[in-house]
Protein backbone atom coordinates (compact mmCIF):
# COMPACT_ATOMS: atom_id res chain seq x y z
CA UNK A 1 0.00 0.00 0.00
CA UNK A 2 1.41 3.62 -0.79
CA UNK A 3 2.45 5.77 1.89
CA UNK A 4 0.55 9.31 3.03
CA UNK A 5 1.68 12.64 2.97
CA UNK A 6 2.14 14.79 5.89
CA UNK A 7 -1.37 16.09 4.87
CA UNK A 8 -2.85 13.15 5.32
CA UNK A 9 -1.03 10.99 8.36
CA UNK A 10 -3.67 11.57 10.60
CA UNK A 11 -5.99 10.24 9.05
CA UNK A 12 -7.44 7.63 11.74
CA UNK A 13 -8.67 4.14 10.92
CA UNK A 14 -11.16 2.14 13.05
CA UNK A 15 -9.47 -1.33 14.77
CA UNK A 16 -11.42 -3.50 12.79
CA UNK A 17 -11.07 -1.87 9.32
CA UNK A 18 -8.63 -3.15 6.46
CA UNK A 19 -7.62 -0.69 4.19
CA UNK A 20 -7.01 -2.93 1.03
CA UNK A 21 -5.48 0.67 -1.28
CA UNK A 22 -5.14 3.65 -0.98
CA UNK A 23 -3.73 6.44 -2.89
CA UNK A 24 -3.87 10.72 -3.06
CA UNK A 25 -5.07 12.71 -5.70
CA UNK A 26 -6.71 15.96 -6.31
CA UNK A 27 -9.80 16.64 -7.38
CA UNK A 28 -11.26 20.09 -8.58
CA UNK A 29 -7.97 21.75 -7.18
CA UNK A 30 -8.74 20.22 -3.28
CA UNK A 31 -6.03 17.33 -2.03
CA UNK A 32 -8.19 13.56 -1.56
CA UNK A 33 -6.66 10.30 0.12
CA UNK A 34 -8.74 7.42 -1.75
CA UNK A 35 -9.29 4.42 0.00
CA UNK A 36 -10.78 0.91 -0.38
CA UNK A 37 -11.21 -0.85 2.55
CA UNK A 38 -13.49 -3.86 4.22
CA UNK A 39 -15.08 -3.56 7.56
CA UNK A 40 -17.53 -6.40 9.26
CA UNK A 41 -18.43 -7.83 5.75
CA UNK A 42 -18.17 -4.83 3.67
CA UNK A 43 -16.42 -3.45 1.25
CA UNK A 44 -16.61 0.28 0.44
CA UNK A 45 -14.37 3.42 -0.92
CA UNK A 46 -13.83 6.59 0.39
CA UNK A 47 -12.31 10.39 -0.52
CA UNK A 48 -11.36 11.74 2.76
CA UNK A 49 -10.19 15.31 2.62
CA UNK A 50 -9.24 17.97 4.83
CA UNK A 51 -12.06 19.34 6.61
CA UNK A 52 -11.07 23.47 5.98
CA UNK A 53 -10.62 22.18 2.39
CA UNK A 54 -14.15 21.67 2.18
CA UNK A 55 -15.75 23.69 4.74
CA UNK A 56 -19.00 24.68 3.89
CA UNK A 57 -19.81 22.26 1.59
CA UNK A 58 -22.27 19.50 2.25
CA UNK A 59 -22.23 15.60 1.02
CA UNK A 60 -23.97 16.44 -2.03
CA UNK A 61 -21.78 19.13 -2.52
CA UNK A 62 -18.72 17.48 -2.28
CA UNK A 63 -20.38 14.13 -4.84
CA UNK A 64 -20.87 17.07 -6.99
CA UNK A 65 -17.22 18.13 -7.31
CA UNK A 66 -16.02 14.34 -7.11
CA UNK A 67 -18.60 13.74 -10.66
CA UNK A 68 -17.85 16.74 -12.12
CA UNK A 69 -13.78 16.44 -11.89
CA UNK A 70 -12.96 12.71 -11.91
CA UNK A 71 -14.50 9.63 -13.30
CA UNK A 72 -15.37 8.27 -9.71
CA UNK A 73 -18.89 7.10 -10.01
CA UNK A 74 -20.24 7.13 -6.36
CA UNK A 75 -23.30 5.29 -6.90
CA UNK A 76 -26.66 6.33 -5.21
CA UNK A 77 -25.67 5.12 -1.64
CA UNK A 78 -23.06 8.01 -0.24
CA UNK A 79 -22.74 8.86 3.11
CA UNK A 80 -20.52 12.28 4.27
CA UNK A 81 -19.13 12.81 7.36
CA UNK A 82 -16.85 15.26 9.34
CA UNK A 83 -15.10 14.07 12.25
CA UNK A 84 -13.04 15.24 15.22
CA UNK A 85 -9.75 13.93 13.70
CA UNK A 86 -10.36 16.88 11.23
CA UNK A 87 -10.93 15.04 8.26
CA UNK A 88 -14.23 14.54 6.25
CA UNK A 89 -15.28 11.36 4.77
CA UNK A 90 -17.21 10.83 1.48
CA UNK A 91 -18.28 7.19 2.17
CA UNK A 92 -19.34 5.24 -1.26
CA UNK A 93 -19.70 1.95 -2.73
CA UNK A 94 -20.91 -0.57 -0.56
CA UNK A 95 -20.79 -3.96 -0.96
CA UNK A 96 -22.17 -6.83 1.66
CA UNK A 97 -19.82 -9.64 1.51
Amino acid sequence: MSPVSKKFAGVPVEEDTRILKQRELTLGGIDALYQKWAWDGIVGESLIFVAADVEGMTGDDVTSLITKTSEIATGESVTFKVDESGYAFLNYGFITL
